[in-house]
């Protein structure tokens, strides 16, 4: 008796649906002949790939559709770079429309059908999900290879759920989609592996992915990817180790306008997008992108800069819109001032922060933050003196604080004559809070001096929408956002009228 998985059984039923469709003729489902290519006196692997790509790679759609493909300079030194004896990683940063998913599926097809170490090739192409890789480098490569006729006869392409894959008889070599999960890379034996968007992959699938390399003389691990919305992601962990100096078998090139470029700077256009001066991106496409999409998402896409605060509460261009309110400006002593108080002790970090009004009527404000350390928790009583300095050095008139971790010291406060108030963080409560808060920032009615912290935690936080309108989520952000979160409480404190005693009749 015979036992065989699912994946098994899905595969077997593909080869015997496809032989039937085929009608039996044994050549047509795989001739184990071997290529021209084989013959070839190249043997730099760079040398070889660019010469197999340009001779049998047909692009299905595009610029140059149903022609040999054409690569273009950058891509060629790129492959003599990362296709050089000791390199086992290599990153390519670059903006969208530069013809990545098309070079990715070349380069994947070569790897399949070339095997240049003796071993059978195995060639992951890596994506968020299976459906997505087959959309985009996969999809691609099948195209590429049933527009051929040396590689179509010499491929078996089979699209059964669980067993999607292209095996080429002569080499052994097998090209297939797989998501980025952790626990499926890990498993893997690659002679090249392609990652699709890079700057979406966590930095685990990575990792996992790094892990399965390395069992063959030549095994290599290449992605290919713009900036992500956020940083938290294999790309940018990448980009920072690579400038932090170079790194043995590693390789990064990285394709971006400069920083602090004019978004419509055609020059820097052209310095992000090699494409443009290889003929196969249309400058036009960009000019019509400029006028339509938000500046921080042409800018990640289009320009390759990483941009904060594209998903945050603030809107898509919530970096943009929190930077324009930058105007530092001082305190004035015994002035009217509210305080908003965000306590963490263990994983949170604490957050105090101080809104004043200016001579011109904007809240001002500032922020101070404690974040723990591992087994170290943050100390409230410096919490607690902080709040007990402002309210000696300034009028304060209110110091809102969510009870959770902080009842007591607040009480302590509230037993000295600080003006405690209790707000919890329900949703009736943080949602007027939050929209006040707001409209203050869109509105421009609110200004602050710069503070990193304080601007990284603004636009890490992410909204939850409910029926009551939306407030700050901190298991779906980014990063903190306690002191987001003060500043609603202290700007939402500001906004309430001030209290006058009732005056009592004598009769």
């Amino acid at each position: 008796q015979i036992y065989v998985c699912d994946c098994e059984v899905a595969f077997l039923a593909a080869v015997i649906r496809d032989a039937r469709q085929m009608g039996g003729n044994a050549k047509r489902l795989g001739d184990t002949s071997p290529g021209p290519w084989i013959a070839w006196r190249t043997k730099a692997r760079h040398a070889r790939c660019i010469r197999f790509v340009e001779s049998y790679c047909v692009p299905p759609k595009g610029h140059g559709a149903g022609k040999p493909l054409r690569l273009a300079p950058y891509q060629k030194e790129w492959l003599e770079e990362v296709l050089a004896d000791g390199v086992s990683s290599a990153v390519m940063e670059i903006p969208r429309g530069n013809g990545k998913s098309t070079f990715l599926a070349a380069v994947g097809t070569w790897a399949t059908f070339d095997a240049d170490d003796g071993g059978a090739p195995q060639v992951p192409v890596v994506a968020t999900t299976v459906s997505q890789a087959i959309r985009s480098v996969y999809g691609v490569a099948t195209a590429m290879i049933t527009a051929c006729s040396e590689l179509e006869r010499r491929a078996l392409v089979f699209s059964a759920i669980g067993a999607t894959k292209v095996v080429v008889p002569f080499t052994g070599g097998e090209m297939f989609p797989i998501s980025n999960l952790p626990d499926g890379l890990q498993g893997l034996d690659p002679s090249l592996a392609v990652c699709d968007e890079i700057g979406f992959m966590s930095v685990e699938s990575w990792d996992s992915l790094l892990l399965a390399s390395g069992k063959r003389p030549q095994s290599l691990a290449v992605g290919i990817g713009t900036p992500g919305f956020d940083r938290d992601n294999a790309l940018w962990m990448l980009r920072q180790r690579a400038a932090e100096g170079l790194i043995p078998g590693f390789r990064y090139t990285e394709f971006a306008a400069p920083d602090g470029c004019a978004v419509d700077d055609e020059t820097a256009w052209r310095e992000a997008n090699p494409a443009l001066a290889a003929g196969f991106m249309n400058v036009q496409a960009l000019r019509t992108a400029v006028m339509l999409s938000p500046e921080s998402h042409f800018r990640i896409f289009r320009l390759g800069q990483w941009v904060e605060g594209t998903e945050s509460w603030l809107g898509s261009d919530g970096g943009k819109t929190w930077d324009l309110l930058r105007d530092p400006w001082e305190f004035e002593l015994a002035a009217p001032t509210w305080v908003g108080v965000d306590v963490g002790l263990k994983r949170d970090s604490t957050a105090v922060v101080a809104v004043q009004r200016r001579p011109d009527g904007r809240l001002h404000v500032k922020a101070r933050l404690w974040v723990p350390a591992e087994g170290d928790p943050v100390n409230i009583s410096s919490v607690v003196q902080h709040i007990r300095l402002l309210d000696q050095t300034y009028l304060v008139e209110a110091v809102a604080y969510d009870p959770r971790f902080f009842a007591d010291s607040a009480q302590g406060l509230e037993n000295e004559g600080v003006a405690m108030v209790e707000v919890p963080q329900s949703v009736e409560m943080m949602v007027p809070a939050v929209g006040r808060t707001f409209e203050a920032i869109k509105r421009a009615e609110l200004s602050h001096d710069g503070d990193s912290a304080l601007t990284n935690h603004v636009l890490n936080a992410i909204p939850r929408f409910s029926e009551r309108g939306f407030t700050l989520q901190k298991s779906k952000s980014r990063g903190r956002i306690d002191a987001a979160v003060a500043l609603c409480l202290a700007v939402d404190r500001a906004a309430q009228p001030k209290t006058v005693p009732a005056m009592v009749a004598w009769g």
